[in-house]
C-alpha cells in the first residue's frame, strides 16, 4: 500500500482511496524512505480516526526519521511503534 515515498503527490492517491486502509489498526511503513509534512499529516488522521473508534494506531517498522518528524510536530504518542517479527524472534 504505501510505497517508497509518503510525501504530498502520493498523500493525494492514498487519501483517495483511504476506504481501502483506513479502518486498519496498523500499517506497515517498511518501504516508505522518504517522509514529508503531508505524509505525517495523513498517519495523524489516521490515528486520530483509530483512536477515535477505540484502537491504539500502531506503525510497524517506521523509521527513526518517522519518528523524529513526529516528535519534531509533538505528535510521536499517537502511535505506538512495533517491529516486524521474524521467524527467529
Amino acid at each position: 500500500m504505501f510505497g517508497t515515498d509518503l510525501q504530498s503527490e502520493q498523500v493525494i492517491t492514498l487519501w483517495q482511496s483511504r476506504d481501502q486502509w483506513w479502518q486498519q489498526d496498523s500499517l506497515d511503513l517498511s518501504r516508505v524512505e522518504r517522509l514529508d509534512s503531508a505524509g505525517l499529516a495523513l498517519l495523524v488522521k489516521w490515528a486520530k480516526a483509530a483512536l477515535a473508534r477505540g484502537s491504539q494506531p500502531q506503525l510497524i517498522n517506521a523509521t527513526a526519521d518517522i519518528y523524529t518528524l513526529a516528535t519534531l510536530y509533538g505528535v510521536v504518542g499517537l502511535f505506538q511503534p512495533i517491529a516486524q517479527q521474524t521467524e527467529d524472534a
